[in-house]
């Protein structure tokens, strides 16, 4: 399957909805999407939406630490939406939902 991404900018936010899969094949198109939000002066936070994610491998987790990176450099913050339940436990395996959502989910209720 491949990955869509769309983007939209409101005010200093880009919201990135992202359905499809995202992997070896596809996680350039996030990264690259992140960079051009981040072209633009006026923007400073990035909202990553996984409503339509169905799957990420570690090459999507690694790509995900590389853009919250070049968001915080910038100032700004990466914020991750509407993590599935497989998505949540990938990241929390891999020691990375603390860093990328900061221990929260996306109503900002402790993650279990």
């Amino acid at each position: 399957m491949e990955l869509t991404v769309d983007t939209m900018q409101v005010g200093a936010v880009t919201r990135i909805r992202l359905a499809g899969e995202m992997d070896l094949a596809t996680s350039g198109l996030v990264h690259d999407a992140v960079i051009a939000a981040l072209a633009c002066d006026s923007v400073r936070d990035v909202i990553l939406d996984f409503t339509d994610l169905t799957f990420i491998d570690s090459t999507g987790m690694g790509t995900l630490v590389a853009c919250q990176r070049a968001v915080t450099v910038r100032g700004g913050a990466l914020r991750l939406e509407h993590l599935a339940h497989f998505v949540r436990r990938q990241l929390f395996a891999a020691g990375l939902l603390g860093l990328l959502c900061g221990g929260e989910d996306d109503q900002g209720a402790p993650s279990n």
